[in-house]
Formats: structure tokens, sequence, C-alpha cells
């Protein structure tokens, strides 16, 4: 665990310092920096963002690093120790994505294009990806979960394809709801949001390529929707092996 939370740590403020280094130079891009909406309202406020968000990033690394430090000096089971730092990851990344949405945000509402963009009409069709996807996953749980063991579920394995972590039955369908749930729900506000906000959903490349609110929430959806497919798929594969 202590190898896992440092690298994780690591990676996080490498990413970090890249933000804070790289982001404001290139400019506002479709694939790299702090990307929420509101940091495309215009070159300033691009870089500001990217800039704090970079640091808070780092900061969200090293405070990673620790919690994998301070874990197996409370002597916890090894479960429940993989447990504690995926929750200490999921608050950490949670709270770094609110605050660079507020910080964002309170920048972008003072610039020409937060009262010109046009309201974004709502749409089931946003929806539709994540919601059905997730209602897939719920099905599939609801599925699996007789035959699992009740005690003992594989949920962890090693470079060899090992189990080397264990749950409960409970537990392991938990998570996987837990993580589709928080996701449809973050998705579902993100939408609520961008029908008073269109600026929180749009996109763009420098000053030529632009990505309008309603394509962004249908991009968004998307994505959100792809991740409830890998959650389906690595349910579906874990459950076989444990059955």
């Amino acid at each position: 665990m202590v190898a896992f939370g440092l690298a994780i740590g690591a990676l996080l403020a490498v990413a970090g310092i890249l933000t804070y280094l790289l982001a404001p130079r290139i400019g506002p891009n479709p694939l790299f920096g702090v990307r929420v909406g509101y940091s495309f309202a215009n070159r300033e406020v691009w870089e500001r963002t990217n800039r704090v968000g970079g640091l808070l990033l780092a900061l969200a690394g090293v405070l990673c690093a620790i919690v994998g430090l301070f874990l197996p000096m409370l002597n916890l089971p090894a479960a429940d120790e993989r447990r504690g730092f995926a929750i200490a990851l999921v608050v950490l990344l949670l709270a770094f994505s609110g605050g660079m949405f507020l910080y964002a945000r309170r920048l972008a509402q003072r610039t020409p294009i937060a009262r010109t963009l046009p309201s974004v009409r709502f749409r089931w069709a946003y929806l539709a990806p994540v919601v059905l996807t997730f209602l897939v996953l719920a099905a599939l749980a609801v599925y699996v979960y007789p035959s699992l063991p009740v005690d003992r579920v594989a949920e962890h394995f090693n470079l060899g394809g090992q189990p080397d972590g264990y749950a409960s039955r409970d537990a392991f369908i938990a998570q996987f709801l837990g993580i589709g749930a928080l996701l449809t729900l973050l998705y579902c506000a993100f939408v609520v949001v961008a029908t008073h906000e269109p600026l929180i959903a749009l996109a763009r490349w420098g000053s030529s390529w632009r990505l309008e609110p309603e394509q962004g929430l249908i991009y968004a959806g998307l994505t959100f929707a792809l991740v409830n497919v890998i959650l389906i798929a690595v349910l579906w594969d874990v459950a076989v092996f444990n059955t």
C-alpha cells in the first residue's frame, strides 16, 4: 500500500506541476489542462484557472502520498487499507474538482461570453446514455449478486492475475453501484446547471475551434456513459472469476 500510495501521489503531483507549467502556455484545448467549461471563457480565465488548478492537483498528490504512508500504521486488513485509500483518493479528487469548478466559474461570470451565450434547452437525450448504462450496471449487479460468495469475493488481483484482496459480497457490489450512482448524479447535476449557465459545457481550442454547449453536453454524456460501460465490463469479469 505504501508503494502504491506514493506512486499515485507522485503521479498526481507531476500532473499538477505539468498543468501549472504547460497548460497556460498551450492555451485552451480539448485535451490537456483544467477543462471545465468555465475555463474556456477567455485566455486570462484559462491561464489563472490552470495555474491554481495545477497547484491544487499537486497538493492533492502530496496528501494522497501521506494517506498511503499513514494507513499501514493503523494495522488494518489489506482489503480495508485499499478501500480506505480509494475513499481518500475519491474525496481528494472531488474536492479538487469542486474547487476548480467554483474558482473558474467565479472568474468566467465576469466575462462577456457568460452574458451572451444563449440558454440550453433541456433534452432527455443528454441524460439517456448515462442513465441507461447505469441501469444496465444495476441490473447486472442484481443478476450476479446471488451467485457470489457471501464473505469472500476476490476483488483485487496481482500482475499475474491471481487474487490478493477480498471483500464481502455486499461491499463488493456496493463499490460498483456507488461509483456508478455518483457519476450519474454528477452528470445529472452538470446538465441541470448547463440549462442555466451554458458556459459550463463550452469547449474551445484557441480562437478558431469551439464546441457549443449543446454539443459539449452530448460529448460529456458519452464520456460518463463510457465509464459506466467500463464498470459493467469489470463487474462481469470479476463476477465470472468468482463464480
